[in-house]
């Protein structure tokens, strides 16, 4: 399947490289990651995952900034190699703990023992987290997360356990003995210039991160009133939760989930989805968490423009969005931006290769709003020059809130058939994935 495999830092640095068959040049990561960086600098966007350059196909996926990149010259199928990538990747993720360029600089030897172990001549073997353990010999090194070189501390994203795999007995011994059940919601809004919603949906799913031994029997349940299928919203009434389809892992015991909405599994060690879901625009139950305003007007000076961008939470008050990114586009004829003095927590940044002002935030709670007042000097202004500025898009993440109402009611744990108490932490976490609001 693959000549060569490889992961690239955002800098285009090589962290990883296995060269499995020799039949390609050894510059293929210089060559990828020159063409990723040209595609950006003229579409503005990532390119696609399947890329063919002198007869050579890449293949990659994109996770936590990190490119992972499978290399070959054969005409493979490209869904079956991404998802052994991203196998890969999550494998990294498992036995490093985080996935992010340090894990990876830190654990660059159990990295290799793993693809040994994965792939032979290129082609996939085994990438079952649990199974593997029995084959790998290194101890990963843990990565320090929390504060960055100057000491000030930063929010770290929600849906990380942070921490490794044991592989060894040993380890296994000093491991807490603990489970996560991560509820995940992906957002995906479009909203109108005049404030109507064009297109909304859910992408979800139900995941675990277990540290169990893999001998223990994970008992949930869902809400009572939830609803598979529209047709059946006739029969449970308004207020019910509703996903339009859901899948469940090929191990979940569904035998008592139609009558009271309760399932069990078998908890293996690592990170397994036990459900993926999604829901429809007419079935979300709560509003969307932001709205986004843009006012554009002439400036004070000839040849400028005065952008205001405000955004209302509109959660409860309770809740609180993090780690917000605000996406503005300025136009090409731009010559510089500068914007009025923010609130703590707050910051912006131009980057004018991409024609793109960053705002952003650390924290926005329910019930606030916030304003940014954008000034800008243009070379020139025409009938245009207004349009460019087209979308405001939003990148953010709420803890403890769900747009689509989905809950779990209990968590227990059975060892043998007797219930037993490890650490449980379940947790609640909304994302965007797609979020804009036409201007």
């Amino acid at each position: 399947m693959f000549s060569q495999l490889f992961v690239l830092s955002s800098r285009g640095d090589i962290l990883v490289f296995r060269d499995y068959r020799g039949d390609v040049d050894k510059d293929t990561p210089d060559i990828f990651f020159k063409y990723i960086k040209k595609w950006k600098e003229e579409n503005g966007a990532y390119p696609p995952p399947a890329i063919n350059q002198d007869k050579t196909h890449f293949l990659y996926v994109r996770r936590n900034n990190l490119y992972f990149v499978g290399v070959t010259k054969f005409n493979v199928a490209p869904a079956c190699a991404l998802e052994v990538l991203g196998r890969v990747a999550q494998l990294c993720k498992d036995y490093c703990g985080v996935l992010n360029e340090e894990s990876l600089r830190l654990n660059f030897i159990l990295v290799y023992e793993l693809l040994d172990e994965v792939l032979d001549f290129g082609y996939p073997q085994q990438t079952n987290t649990e199974i593997l353990k029995s084959y790998v010999s290194n101890q990963p090194v843990g990565v320090v997360v929390g504060s960055d070189s100057s000491g000030t501390k930063r929010t770290l994203p929600s849906t990380a356990a942070n921490k490794p795999i044991a592989v060894s007995l040993d380890s296994m011994k000093d491991q807490k003995y603990e489970i996560f059940v991560d509820l995940l919601e992906r957002l995906t809004v479009l909203v109108a210039s005049n404030g109507h919603t064009l297109r909304s949906h859910i992408d979800g799913s139900l995941v675990m991160r277990s540290f169990l031994g893999g001998n223990a029997e994970v008992h949930l349940g869902l809400n009572t009133d939830l609803v598979i299928g529209r047709e059946e919203r006739m029969v449970r009434g308004t207020g019910s939760v509703v996903l339009e389809d859901c899948s469940f892992h090929e191990k979940a015991n569904l035998t008592d989930f139609d009558r009271d909405r309760n399932l069990s599994i078998g908890a293996q060690d690592g990170e397994f989805t036990v459900m993926k879901y999604r829901v429809a625009a007419s079935d979300i139950l709560n509003p969307i968490p932001f709205r986004i305003f843009t006012n554009i007007e002439d400036g004070q000076f000839p040849r400028s423009l005065r952008i205001t961008v405000r955004i209302k939470c509109e959660m409860p008050v309770k809740s609180s969005g993090t780690n917000i990114v605000v996406r503005i586009p300025v136009p090409k004829t731009t010559i510089s931006v500068s914007s009025e003095p923010l609130g703590a927590g707050s910051s912006t940044e131009y980057r004018e290769p991409d024609k793109m002002y960053i705002w952003k935030l650390k924290k926005l709670e329910g019930g606030n709003e916030e304003q940014l007042v954008m000034k800008l000097n243009l070379s020139e202004v025409t009938k245009a020059t207004k349009k460019e500025v087209n979308s405001v898009s939003m990148e953010f993440e709420i803890p403890m809130y769900i747009c689509s109402g989905l809950q779990i009611r209990f968590l227990r744990i059975f060892e043998k058939g007797r219930p037993v108490s490890p650490y449980r932490w379940v947790r609640y976490i909304t994302h965007s994935d797609s979020y804009v609001f036409r201007v």
